[in-house]
């Protein structure tokens, strides 16, 4: 896997994401359409992934496979941003 680090200044999941599918796209993260909540809710993501090592979620946006840890790592098509 590669691994990249996105410097968001947030520990919101859901911005990280955004960012990360942005980067993956070739496109800035203000241009991505149709936007996160029309493929998961942002804010349930959001309050998820807040440090629980259980959990793991994954889905489809813009044609990347997403998956987010519990802790907070965010993954697209396989490639860590962290």
């Amino acid at each position: 896997m590669n691994r990249s680090t996105l410097a968001t200044g947030t520990d919101q999941v859901s911005v990280r994401v955004i960012e990360a599918v942005a980067d993956a796209s070739g496109t800035d993260a203000l241009d991505l359409h149709p936007p996160l909540y029309s493929a998961i809710d942002p804010t349930a993501l959001d309050r998820l992934c807040t440090g629980k090592e259980s959990v793991s979620v994954r889905f489809e946006y813009l044609g990347h496979t997403v998956t987010v840890s519990g802790e907070g790592t965010v993954a697209v098509d396989g490639r860590v941003y962290d």
